[in-house]
């Protein structure tokens, strides 16, 4: 079994804007000529970048609602482990 220990040595923190260039670099990449062999990989990583859009957007969503929160999203950190 895990531990509840965790060891955060290769950690990087996104901002939303990063998030945002993040999908629209995964959504460019398949565009180019690289991955014309690879039709699942082009699927999936157009795939990718709309699940982050969509996510993003849920989130900004639900903090318009919140006006007292609206500022969370705008100043969201997203950390990636491992990259």
């Amino acid at each position: 079994m895990g531990t509840d220990e965790t060891t955060r040595t290769n950690v990087k923190t996104l901002t939303a804007g990063e998030v945002i260039h993040l999908a629209d670099r995964l959504f460019s990449r398949p565009q180019s000529t690289l991955f014309v062999a690879s039709p699942e990989v082009r699927r999936d990583l157009c795939m990718a970048s709309r699940v982050i859009r969509s996510l993003l957007s849920q989130v900004d969503r639900l903090a318009s609602e919140c006006e007292d929160r609206a500022y969370l999203p705008r100043a969201l950190r997203i950390d990636v482990e491992g990259c």
